[in-house]
């Protein structure tokens, strides 16, 4: 009788622990709600603060908007964003939303910085959401429609080895490496690359950052968590991408860089292939690995910019958001023309 008293009183205690921080933290949620709101995502909106959809329209001019930025963002008349030119570009840029610039006004993207320094003729063809076969699909659409004969092309892959969480490019690589073969990869193709990837440990995690979006959207705690603390957050809570998945994206990134390598053959102009990490490659000290796994399937050696950011990485990534901020994308700017520079001498 005394063993089972003292159970029940241990596990009333318990109990009553357990509504307390329940209580707590709904006390906190409508708190935060009230006097800490915070909304969620980005909004494209006109100059005059009007919602609109079609934010690639040539010609547009809108805004992007979230808790971290308010920046104007100019599409040129043939439908990438500025910079951009009347006749024929000395380098385009190539890639997603990081070269595109996520959160940055037109003035502060790396592309922009880089061209209006040197005073070259530039294109900015970063796309956001897209991976490298779409990325270079754009590129050869847009060199076969204006006529384009650049010098050189930049390609910026971003991507990190160690997590299969959106806006990687290793990941949009696998899912449209699969959806191009129907969603099968027969036994053995990617067995190359196996060997050099990690063992999948489980896909809890995956599916808690798939939830991201409904959390955020019914929890203003979490948003907060994410506005002060998102790269920390990002850092720990990180999808191990699986062996066979990422043998599948290694391989599908190896044959699309190849069709890299093969435009600029048929095209005549030179490409460098740089690396953008996330801010938790960098935090956690894996961005060496994320290089080494890239360069495995490069047609040429890749350069990364990850060692621009290793003195303090919260301070040049939006901690919401998880682009680079006008600060890490001067950084980026520097380091190109600092290196462009050194090549001519």
């Amino acid at each position: 009788m005394l063993r089972w008293s003292v159970a029940r009183e241990w596990a009333l205690r318990f109990l009553l622990i357990v509504i307390s921080v329940l209580f707590a933290l709904s006390l906190a949620e409508v708190a935060a709600w009230m006097f800490f709101p915070i909304s969620d995502g980005r909004d494209n909106i006109t100059l005059d603060g009007r919602p609109i959809k079609d934010w690639f329209e040539p010609g547009s001019v809108y805004r992007q908007v979230s808790n971290e930025y308010d920046a104007v963002t100019t599409i040129t008349d043939k439908g990438h964003r500025v910079p951009g030119t009347d006749g024929n570009p000395d380098v385009i840029f190539v890639g997603d939303s990081f070269t595109y610039g996520f959160g940055l006004r037109d003035d502060e993207t790396f592309v922009s910085i880089y061209c209006q320094t040197l005073r070259l003729e530039c294109v900015n063809l970063g796309k956001p959401g897209s991976g490298t076969w779409q990325q270079i699909e754009r590129l050869r659409q847009f060199i076969t429609q204006w006529s384009w004969k650049p010098k050189e092309v930049k390609l910026f892959f971003f991507g990190m080895s160690g997590s299969f969480s959106a806006g990687n490019d290793f990941v949009d690589n696998y899912n449209t490496y699969m959806r191009q073969h129907g969603g099968h990869v027969g036994a053995g193709e990617a067995g190359e690359f196996q060997k050099h990837t990690v063992t999948f440990s489980g896909g809890v995690i995956e599916q808690l950052i798939e939830l991201q979006a409904y959390i955020l959207d019914k929890s203003m705690l979490v948003r907060l968590a994410k506005f002060y603390w998102g790269p920390f957050l990002k850092s720990v809570v990180v999808a191990d991408p699986g062996e066979e998945r990422f043998a599948v994206a290694l391989m599908a990134t190896k044959e699309y860089l190849a069709q890299l390598d093969e435009l600029s053959r048929q095209k005549g102009f030179d490409y460098t292939i740089y690396l953008i990490v996330p801010v938790q490659d960098i935090i956690r000290g894996t961005y060496g690995e994320t290089l080494a796994m890239l360069n495995q399937v490069s047609p040429k050696a890749v350069i990364s910019t990850a060692h621009l950011f290793t003195d303090s990485p919260q301070s040049y990534y939006y901690a919401y958001d998880g682009h680079l901020n006008p600060s890490g994308s001067r950084r980026v700017a520097e380091f190109l023309i600092s290196r462009e520079l050194s090549l001519d001498k």
